[in-house]
């Protein structure tokens, strides 16, 4: 987002110092809600992980072999 906000600053012809401090708070947003729905998808996959090795260990030796 950083970059693309310092090419769209430079492309309307912004001012340095307006184009690379909209450009910091921009990306300072969008880390914060990719790192939101980093955790959301960490603890999802998880949840998911764990739901399918409990699975696992109910088949029998010998069934799990077999397919």
């Amino acid at each position: 987002m950083f970059a693309v906000s310092v090419i769209e600053s430079v492309m309307t012809g912004e001012a340095f110092h307006a184009a690379l401090t909209s450009a910091g708070i921009k990306a300072v947003f969008f880390f914060g809600v990719g790192l939101v729905i980093g955790e959301i998808a960490r603890r999802v996959v998880e949840e998911n992980a764990i739901a399918e090795f409990a699975n696992v260990d109910a088949i029998p030796p010998q069934a799990a072999q077999d397919t």
